[in-house]
């Protein structure tokens, strides 16, 4: 006998995968930090994150900007799946290992999304070279925590820093 859960108070109860976001719907994205030896990573993407749009302020940047492995999981993909198939994709590196950091769950003002964000951080079994995983990565960079790159897609070096040192 299976248990039905009965929706009383508008919790998370998702139907099958659809072929686009949808007002008021509800998305599950991973930011995935990588680290090699000790160190972060990031992938210099002159079109941003494959298949996702360029955040604002990298649209009128001189330079491409920076960004770490991001994407959705595909539908019934566990973690263990997941963490190493986007890194190979986006970074065409494998996986030491991960653990999960920190869930962020917010709603997107403009399209009433409900955004669940897993942080993970990522321990690479090699450096990522340039090449084209997804689209062009034309630089990898090797950073710490007192020397977070200004020209990050999605982050400030404030909100990067505050995040690595509660969670890293």
């Amino acid at each position: 006998m299976s248990f039905e859960y009965v929706w009383h108070r508008q919790e998370a109860n998702f139907g099958p995968p659809i072929n686009g976001e949808v007002s008021g719907g509800t998305h599950i994205s991973i930011e995935n930090i990588p680290t090699y030896k000790g160190k972060f990573v990031a992938l210099r993407r002159p079109e941003a994150v494959p298949n996702h749009e360029v955040p604002i302020k990298a649209q009128s940047a001189d330079t491409p900007h920076l960004y770490f492995v991001h994407d959705l999981p595909v539908w019934g993909e566990t973690l263990d799946d997941y963490v190493p198939r986007i890194v190979r994709e986006q970074a065409g590196v494998g996986v030491v290992s991960y653990r999960v950091a920190h869930l962020k769950m917010a709603v997107y003002e403009d399209s009433r999304q409900w955004a669940w964000t897993p942080y993970t951080f990522v321990e690479l079994d090699e450096l990522p070279v340039p090449g084209c995983y997804g689209n062009d990565v034309t630089e990898v960079l090797v950073f710490d925590i007192d020397s977070i790159p200004p020209d990050l897609g999605w982050w400030t070096v404030d909100e990067l820093r505050e995040f690595l040192e509660r969670f890293a």
